[in-house]
C-alpha cells in the first residue's frame, strides 16, 4: 500500500477521523492516527498542540484541525500507516494513549 503526503492545510484545514487512535512517541509528541473521511485514506497527524474535549477537536503543529468521530478503535490500515510514519520519522517507541481522548461512556 503506497503512502502519500496529506493535502496542504490551506486546501484541507480540517479532517474528520474515524477508527482513530492517539500515539505518544519517545519524544513526548502525540499524534492522531485514523481513517480520514474526507480523503478516504489512513492519516497520521503532525504533533498535537491542543485538544478540546467538548468539541472533540485537536489542532496540530501544522495548524490543521482534526475532529475525532466516535470512540478509538483498532484498524489495520491505520496501524500500517502509523507503522510507516514511525519508521520514516525514526520513532522507535510508541505508547497508545487513545483512552485519554475517548468520549466518556454515559
Amino acid at each position: 500500500m503506497p503512502i502519500w503526503p496529506a493535502r496542504p492545510v490551506s486546501l484541507q484545514p480540517e479532517a474528520t477521523l474515524i477508527r482513530w487512535r492517539v500515539f505518544q512517541t519517545e519524544r513526548n509528541s502525540r499524534h492522531f492516527a485514523g481513517y480520514c473521511i474526507e480523503s478516504g485514506k489512513g492519516r497520521v497527524s503532525s504533533a498535537i498542540v491542543s485538544f478540546d474535549f467538548n468539541t472533540r477537536t485537536g489542532v496540530t503543529r501544522s495548524g490543521r484541525r482534526y475532529v475525532l468521530a466516535g470512540r478509538s478503535e483498532h484498524d489495520e490500515e491505520v496501524e500500517y500507516v502509523w507503522w510507516c510514519w514511525a519508521l520514516f520519522n525514526g520513532v522507535k517507541v510508541t505508547e497508545d494513549v487513545s483512552n485519554e481522548y475517548d468520549e466518556p461512556v454515559h
